[in-house]
C-alpha cells in the first residue's frame, strides 16, 4: 500500500507536465513574436518572427466592416500567381493591395519570418486590418492598426529640364475658304479661326499622392514662362492641381489675301507650343517635420502666335 501510494505522488507530476507540455504544444503552434502592430500614417515595415513554419495565412480583413481584403498574390521570385481576389498565402511569397491612399504588402520570404509593409495612409482616416493565420489545429490573428497621415505643409517647388523636355512645336488646321469669283478681289480674315485658341496648363506626376496633400488649400507655385538657354525663367503662378487651367488668347489679328477669278480655296495652319518642364515639389510632414519630394511635370500647351496660309489649288 505504501508503495502504491508514493507511485501515485510520483505518477501525478509526471503526467501533469507531459499533459501540460502537450497543451503547450499544441497552443504555439503559431506564435508570431507580434501580435499588434501600431502604425504611424507615414507608414513603414515590421518584421515579425514564428517559432516555427507550419502555417498559412488564410484572409486578410479591413477592420472596418470585418470585409475581406481583396488584391494580387506572387511567388518567391516575384511572379504573379494570381490577381484581384480575397487575399491569401500557402507557403512562401507575399500579397499586396493598393487603394491608392492606402495600401500594404505582407512577404514570406522564409517559413518562420513575416514582413508588414504599409503605404503613407493619405486617405483620411484610420486603416485598421488583420491578418488571419492558420495551423493545422490553431488559428491566431495579427492586427494592423495605422492612423491617418496628418499631412504636408508646401516648401518649394524646383524645375529641371530632364531628357525629352523643352519646348516642340505642332501645327492645327483652322478655318477654311473656298470661292468661286468672276474677277480678282481682296479678302479679309482672321486666321486664328477654328481652333480654339487657348493656353492650356497643367500638372501630371505618376505618384498616386501626388495632388493630396495640397487640394484642399489652393496652393499657388512658381511656374515657367519661358525657358532660356535651358535657363528656366518662372515669372507666373498657378494653383499646383492636377486640374487642367485655360487661359484664352485675345488674337484678334486680321490677315489680307487676294483672291483670283474663278475657284480657289484656302485654309490655315496654326503653330502651337507644347511646353514639358519636369519639376520637384518639396513638402514639410506635419507630423514629423520631414521633407517629402514629389516629382512629376508641368505640361503648357499654347498658340505661338504664327500661322500660315496654304492654298489648295
Amino acid at each position: 500500500m505504501i508503495l502504491k501510494r508514493l507511485f501515485m505522488v510520483f505518477l501525478v507530476p509526471i503526467c501533469f507536465i507531459s499533459c501540460n507540455s502537450d497543451v503547450e504544444d499544441s497552443i504555439t503552434q503559431v506564435q508570431p513574436s507580434i501580435s499588434l502592430i501600431l502604425m504611424e500614417g507615414e507608414g513603414g515595415s515590421v518584421e515579425v518572427s514564428f517559432t516555427n513554419g507550419d502555417w498559412n495565412i488564410t484572409g486578410v480583413n479591413n477592420s472596418d466592416g470585418d470585409v475581406k481584403i481583396s488584391g494580387n498574390s506572387y511567388s518567391i521570385d516575384n511572379k504573379l500567381v494570381i490577381e484581384n481576389y480575397m487575399l491569401s498565402l500557402e507557403g512562401l511569397g507575399r500579397i499586396e493591395a493598393f487603394g491608392g491612399s492606402k495600401g500594404f504588402v505582407i512577404s514570406r520570404n522564409t517559413p518562420t519570418s513575416l514582413n508588414v509593409k504599409l503605404n503613407e495612409n493619405s486617405s483620411g482616416e484610420d486603416f485598421n486590418f488583420t491578418v488571419d493565420l492558420q495551423s493545422a489545429n490553431e488559428s491566431k490573428k495579427i492586427t494592423v492598426k495605422q492612423m491617418k497621415s496628418q499631412g504636408y505643409n508646401f516648401k518649394s517647388i524646383e524645375y529641371i529640364l530632364k531628357q525629352n523636355d523643352g519646348d516642340s512645336l505642332f501645327i492645327r488646321n483652322g478655318e477654311g475658304y473656298k470661292f468661286s469669283v468672276s474677277s480678282p478681289q481682296e479678302f479679309s480674315f482672321s486666321p486664328f479661326t477654328g481652333v480654339e485658341i487657348n493656353r492650356k496648363t497643367y500638372f501630371t506626376s505618376d505618384e498616386k499622392d501626388a495632388f493630396v496633400w495640397l487640394k484642399n488649400n489652393s496652393i499657388k507655385v512658381e511656374v515657367p514662362s519661358s525657358i532660356d538657354n535651358k535657363y528656366i525663367h518662372t515669372d507666373n503662378e498657378e494653383v499646383y492641381t492636377d486640374l487642367t487651367t485655360i487661359s484664352n488668347y485675345e488674337l484678334d489679328q486680321k490677315d489680307i489675301v487676294k483672291i483670283s477669278s474663278g475657284e480657289s480655296e484656302f485654309y490655315t495652319e496654326i503653330q502651337f507650343r507644347k511646353r514639358t518642364v519636369s519639376y520637384i515639389l518639396y513638402l514639410t510632414n506635419k507630423r514629423t517635420g520631414g521633407e517629402k519630394k514629389i516629382e512629376g511635370k508641368w505640361v503648357e500647351i499654347a498658340p505661338t502666335g504664327d500661322y500660315d496660309i496654304i492654298w489648295k489649288n
